[in-house]
Order: structure tokens, then sequence, then C-alpha cells
């Protein structure tokens, strides 16, 4: 594990992969599983990507940019959708 945390490439990468991963789960599973899923996925899609993105500031070389756009992008949209999702999921239910 120490190995792990000490390549912040690699935790970024991972970070990404994982955040995009459970995005795409969060649209796929169904309304059932999703009332107790949805909100770990939602917590998760929050956290996940800042998490990534502290990390990329501590990559060495070339790529730093490159994870720092593609962490800012993964916060502005998929974050952005999941608080929207909590929103309208628990706090303002127009439908049934």
């Amino acid at each position: 594990m120490k190995k792990f945390f000490k390549n912040p490439s690699k935790v970024s990468l991972i970070s990404l992969i994982a955040t995009i991963v459970v995005f795409i789960l969060q649209l796929i599973i169904p309304t059932m599983v999703d009332k107790v899923l949805g909100p770990i996925f939602l917590v998760f899609l929050l956290l996940n990507p800042l998490f990534g993105f502290i990390c990329s500031f501590f990559i060495k070389g070339k790529r730093k940019i490159l994870y720092i756009l593609m962490h800012l992008a993964c916060i502005c949209t998929i974050s952005v959708f999941a608080i929207l999702v909590i929103i309208f999921r628990y706090f303002a239910s127009f439908g049934p």
C-alpha cells in the first residue's frame, strides 16, 4: 500500500478510472438496487475526483497538466451531475 501511494501518477489514474466506472454503474443499475447503493455511489462520486485532483499535483513530468485537466473536467461534469442527482432525488422529488 505504501508503494501505491508513493506513485501519484498511478493513484491519479486509478482514481479517474474508478470515478468513470462508478458513474457508468450508477446510470445502469436498476432503481431497486439504487436505493441502497445510490447514496454510497454519490458520496464516492463527490470525493474521489477531488482526491485524484489533489494527487495529480504531486506528479512530476509532462503528464501533470494532462491529469490536472482530466480531473478538473471530471469534477466539473460528474460531481456536478452527482450533486444534481442528490438534489432532485432526495430534496426536490417531483415524480412518483
